[in-house]
């Protein structure tokens, strides 16, 4: 399970995405996604964070 304090840092993490690196575009996302070994992989655009989002939202917390 994931604890409150790793969704609310996962979620700001992804508001962040959101709003700074998918409004790039793909170019803009391309060293985070090396990075963390996915080089190849098509980032989500913001509506699919948002969706993202919402999912996370919903899981089970530990304490």
């Amino acid at each position: 399970m994931i604890t409150l304090r790793e969704l609310a840092t996962t979620l700001a993490a992804l508001m962040f995405w959101k709003d700074e690196i998918a409004q790039g575009g793909n170019q803009s996302a391309r060293p985070y996604l090396k990075g963390v070994g996915m080089r190849g992989i098509k980032p989500l655009n913001a509506d699919e964070i948002e969706q993202l989002a919402a999912k996370l939202r919903s899981l089970p917390l530990s304490e």
